[in-house]
This record gives structure tokens, sequence and C-alpha cells, in this order.
């Protein structure tokens, strides 16, 4: 699957999974660049106060692509825990 990805979030994709945006990623690999994203959202400081801080935007990084693999592939459901999507599988 490639991710579409909005533009302000395309150069810290890259950045992130070391992949080119246009890469074809399996199902494996999706769920994979989910938690590198999931990790640098947990490591990144906290933001108070300013207009667009990088932990809300890797936190909606990481809305849009859960969302896009829930999309995909249909044994794949996203479920938030503590504000922060995971994907759980759920059997067909």
């Amino acid at each position: 699957m490639k991710f579409e990805l909005p533009r302000r979030h395309r150069k810290s994709f890259e950045q992130i999974t070391k992949n080119k945006i246009d890469y074809n990623f399996n199902k494996v690999e999706s769920i994979e660049v989910l938690d590198l994203i999931k990790k640098q959202y947990l490591k990144s400081p906290v933001t108070f106060g300013s207009a667009n801080g990088k932990k809300e935007t890797l936190l909606e990084l990481c809305i849009i692509v859960s969302n896009q693999i829930a999309s995909e592939y249909k044994d794949c459901n996203v479920v938030f825990s503590k504000g922060v999507p995971e994907i759980k599988k759920v059997k067909s």
C-alpha cells in the first residue's frame, strides 16, 4: 500500500520511515511504520502554547496513517488508547 499524506507530513514521514513516500509497503511494514511514528510521538517533548508543535503534528500523522491502514486491510481496526491510535486485528 502507498500512503497518501498531506504535503506538510511528507518530509517527516520520509525521515521517520527512511523510505520514500511512493514506496509500496506491505501489511507488516505498514504496521511497523505506524509503530515508528508512535514511538516518535511518545518521545517528542510537550509543546504548550504553540500554534503548531511537533507532538501535535506527529499525532495527526499517526491518525492519518492508522486510518489508511484500517481502510486498506479489512482485518484491522483502529482503537484509540489514551488518544493514540492502535491497530487491532479482527478475526474474519
